[in-house]
Formats: structure tokens, sequence, C-alpha cells
């Protein structure tokens, strides 16, 4: 499903090869993580076995959790980071880069904060906030030429930035700084410090990959 999300789009072969690698791993993450999960599902807290009934419930919770409300979003974020791999790898020398939103109510307030800004494609802003910026992010970058919009001020750009994939979470942790990324620079599609990477068992689904290639 995600490998379709790529293809779907005018990609440079390497780049391609490149994305198609990271969502194969991205899906084999998130395998083991769903596997890890079910794993803990068998014991109660006491360590004996629950009853067949509620383990098959629970399992039938986690299969909606990662198939179905997972998967949504992770494949709309699949289509919009390989579009911005690809228009990445084809931008110009003579334009600048302007973020845009969806410019309607579901656009959400720390990515309104970011609309219009404009900077060079060589800014550092873009290696961290190049579109998109979070679940169900429909906002993008669009190239305009250079002195039609005045240049934006970097610094000011990334604090934007900076606010706009902050969130904190129960445990403390900055859950939305895993956004932080540039899908065409980095060619990748998913982001490289999600959970799924963390997992037990994810260094070994690495390793195994990398040894087949």
């Amino acid at each position: 499903m995600f490998d379709f999300a790529i293809k779907e789009n005018d990609v440079p072969e390497e780049m391609k090869k490149a994305l198609q690698d990271n969502a194969f791993l991205f899906g084999s993450l998130k395998t083991n993580a769903q596997l890890f999960e079910a794993s803990k599902l068998l014991l109660n807290d006491d360590g004996k076995l629950k009853p067949f009934s509620e383990v098959t419930k629970q399992f039938s919770d986690l299969n909606v959790n990662y198939n179905q409300n997972y998967l949504e979003a992770e494949y709309e974020f699949a289509v919009a980071s390989s579009q911005a791999a690809a228009q990445w790898a084809n931008l110009g020398d003579r334009y600048n880069l302007q973020y845009r939103t969806a410019k309607d109510e579901r656009v959400r307030l720390s990515h309104q904060a970011l609309a219009d800004i404009t900077l060079p494609k060589e800014d550092p802003f873009w290696m961290s906030f190049f579109p998109p910026n979070g679940w169900r992010c429909r906002c993008t970058a669009v190239e305009v030429l250079k002195g039609k919009y005045e240049q934006s001020d970097s610094e000011k750009a990334i604090e934007a930035g900076d606010k706009a994939t902050t969130q904190e979470g129960k445990d403390g942790k900055n859950k939305l700084e895993i956004f932080r990324f540039n899908p065409g620079a980095q060619k990748v599609v998913f982001p490289p410090a999600h959970p799924y990477g963390k997992v037990k068992g994810s260094k070994t689904v690495k390793e195994n990959i990398n040894e087949s290639r």
C-alpha cells in the first residue's frame, strides 16, 4: 500500500528506490510493533493466562488500531511525503519556496502560523519543516519566483516551525518532534525517529533487512 503511494508520483529512480526501501522498513517495523503488543495481551498482571474471549476482544481492538486507524493516517502521510520528495528532487534554482496551507477551517492554528513563509531551498527551515508536518497535514510548499515575495526571517520561521511541531505527551516527551525532517533531502517516506523503530525487536528487524539487500 505504501509502495503504491510512491509509484503514483513522478520520482527519479534513485529517489524512488530509496523511498521504497524506507516504506518497506517502516512496514516491517510496524508489524514488529503490533506483534510485540499482541504478545503482551496473553497474560494478566499477575502472570496468569487470560480467558480466550478476553484475548480475542483485545486482539480485535489492536488489529483495528494498527490496520484501520493507524493505517489510514500512515497512508495519507505516505502520499503527501512521497509527493514532497518528488517535488524536492525537481526544484529549480530560480525559485524560493513558500509554505502554503489548505486555507480552510480544518487547518491547525500552529500550521497556519507557517503560512506564506518564503525562504530559499537552502535555508535550514526546510530541513526540518518541509511539509507534511504531522499526521493528516495537508500543507504544501510551492516554488515562487525570487523577488516576487518578501523573504521571511529564517530564525523567526524556525521558531514558528518548532511551535508547530511541539506537543508534550503524557511521558513529558514531544510527540511531534518526529516530524522534523525533510522527505526529499533525506530520501525517506516516514519519520526516521518514529516510535516503531524503538520497539523491542526493531534492531533485529533493521539488521535483517540490511543483510538481505
